[in-house]
């Protein structure tokens, strides 16, 4: 697959989850891909991207971060092996604890993640130190609250090598990405690099193992599902938001889409789809992206 790693370095930014007084380190595809397409609008060449993004060979990952190295998102239901206190012979739940805290794990650690043999404490403290989230209050004829995340490493998104993609994402960089662009939240610089060799390996859109990691939030098409459920591990989660009209001049509540989210494990892979999240006579559609990508690995 020709692959590359779309490399984010962001100051400040707000990717929140419903509420402008919480913000994360992290955001899905189908945030990226949404902000994508309003790039794509400005540009002249939304027919053109969207026809692009609909081919086979157009993947898209969530977020994650990339400090010296690519993590990856924590699977579902990992560590397995129960871990046991050598003081007391005991079931160590701090441990697993702290492993569950994890929402992304270094390609280099991952192997031991998984086999329980990670120094989990040493990971939550990189992650705590990775995306500080602080509250500005702005006062004045205009006052709001609003949660702003700083990062120490960058936010990387795997894709598709693609000129028109390279070209929105440059655009992007000054537009931004997330909530509060008008108060100078959400800019970046961006790299575009190889992945490494190590990763390059495992990822795939098809079955490559019996444990496939999930790496985008996405949904199988109805004819998948099934096959996909079959001996998996996962975590679903619910997409939803407004979608602006100037005919109406008012937000309209997209329709709400449940997704596999990323770091959940199938046998099964899926290919998954773009789906038209629209609200009830919206003039246009709305794109959702819920196409699957994953990282086959070995236990």
């Amino acid at each position: 697959m020709g692959l590359k790693i779309y490399r984010m370095h962001f100051d400040k930014a707000h990717f929140g989850d419903g509420y402008l007084n919480t913000s994360v380190g992290h955001f899905e595809a189908s945030r990226l891909f949404s902000a994508l397409c309003l790039e794509a609008l400005k540009n002249d060449c939304l027919d053109e991207f969207i026809k692009e993004a609909s081919e086979e060979d157009f993947v898209l990952s969530d977020a994650f971060p990339y400090v010296d190295e690519p993590y990856l998102p924590k699977p579902v239901s990992y560590p397995r092996s129960k871990r046991f206190s050598f003081d007391n012979f005991q079931y160590d739940e701090n441990y697993q604890k702290t492993a569950n805290s994890l929402y992304a794990v270094p390609l280099s650690e991952f192997s031991d993640f998984i086999n329980g043999k990670a120094d989990v404490e040493m990971l939550a403290a990189k992650q705590a130190a990775f995306a500080v989230t602080t509250e500005v209050t702005k006062k004045g004829q205009d006052p709001y609250e609003v949660a702003v995340t700083s990062f120490s490493g960058d936010l990387y998104v795997i894709a598709k090598r693609s000129e028109l993609l390279k070209k929105l994402m440059l655009s992007l960089q000054f537009s931004g990405l997330g909530g509060k662009r008008s108060a100078g939240y959400g800019g970046f610089r961006l790299s575009i690099i190889d992945l490494p060799t190590e990763m390059k390996k495992q990822i795939s859109t098809n079955s490559y193992g019996d444990h496939n990691l999930l790496l985008t939030s996405s949904l199988p098409q109805n004819f998948e599902l099934e096959q996909a459920m079959a001996y998996a591990a996962y975590e679903i989660k619910k997409d939803s938001g407004f979608a602006y009209t100037e005919t109406e001049q008012e937000l309209l509540r997209k329709q709400d889409l449940y997704k596999f989210a990323a770091g959940s494990v199938f046998k099964n892979t899926f290919k998954g789809s773009i789906v038209d999240v629209r609200p009830s006579n919206f003039a246009h559609p709305v794109y959702n992206f819920a196409k699957g990508l994953f990282y086959s690995f070995e236990v």
